[in-house]
């Protein structure tokens, strides 16, 4: 074994080794000012975005758009928060990419530009999502204050599954933005959803049938009947003290009746004169 072409051999790779690593040396000081300058400028930019967006009154915008509900779904409790660090990770990866070409890390360097390329697909994606969310909220609140003002029951339960229901498809659509092939998984969820959904309707039909029945008596028979007026329904005879959308209430002689309201429309009524209401 020839030692001194052994030496000669590692003292060489040892040479070209030291060599590379003074020679990369520059590249990566100036990767690291490079990162260090661009962190700086990010959080910088970061306050100013967020002192800016707080002063100028967009978190209170959000607030009353009830936007904010949806921005708490996803972990977000400000909206100027988000700005804030959507231009702080923004600015950090494009001083990530000038430090990768310092250093020469092209692999890097591609990776980060590739997601560059895709950040505007995703963030139509991730509006598309948030947009749902959106109203889907909304929806919710209206059904349930509809079906609250009208007396019926039931409006919290009916608003989740609107809610739910624009949400899946919310989803879907988003997830086909963002590239996601939800072909299969689509029509499965329609075929499902449209069985639920007409078994669901004929069932709260049937339910909410005598609950209709008396809302559309009210209606039709609040021209006809007043607070104060003296009729016999059936065996009941007493004072009008009220009428919603749900029942009418009479006032006997010893007790107050309540009666449904489709009486109105069904029932001989006899009226016998008006009192003084109240």
């Amino acid at each position: 074994m020839d030692l001194e072409l052994l030496k000669s051999s590692l003292a060489k790779a040892f040479e070209q080794y030291v060599v590379g690593i003074i020679n990369g040396l520059p590249g990566v000081i100036s990767g690291l000012i490079i990162l260090l300058l661009g962190w700086l400028i990010a959080k910088g930019l970061r306050a100013v975005v967020k002192t800016t967006a707080v002063r100028s009154g967009l978190d209170g915008l959000v607030d009353k758009s009830g936007f904010s509900k949806v921005l708490g779904k996803v972990g977000v409790s400000k909206v100027s928060s988000l700005l804030a660090g959507l231009v702080y990770v923004f600015v950090l990866l494009v001083f990530i990419v000038a430090a990768a070409d310092a250093m020469h890390l092209t692999g890097v360097t591609n990776a980060i530009s590739a997601l560059f390329a895709y950040l505007p697909t995703f963030f139509t994606a991730l509006a598309i999502f948030l947009a749902g969310l959106w109203g889907a909220e909304l929806v919710k609140e209206a059904i349930g204050t509809m079906m609250d003002s009208v007396g019926l029951s039931g409006g919290r339960v009916l608003g989740s599954v609107v809610f739910g229901l624009i949400v899946l498809f919310t989803s879907i659509a988003a997830l086909n933005m963002a590239g996601v092939d939800t072909t299969l998984v689509t029509s499965n969820i329609v075929v499902v959803l449209g069985g639920i959904l007409i078994a669901f309707c004929i069932a709260y039909g049937f339910a909410a049938r005598d609950i209709l029945t008396n809302i559309l008596s009210s209606y039709y028979g609040k021209d006809r009947f007043k607070v104060g007026m003296r009729v016999r329904i059936g065996s009941d005879e007493g004072v009008i003290e009220k009428i919603d959308s749900i029942s009418i209430a009479i006032r006997t002689a010893d007790r107050l009746v309540l009666l449904p309201t489709k009486q109105l429309i069904t029932e001989r009524i006899e009226v016998l004169g008006e009192e003084a209401a109240g």
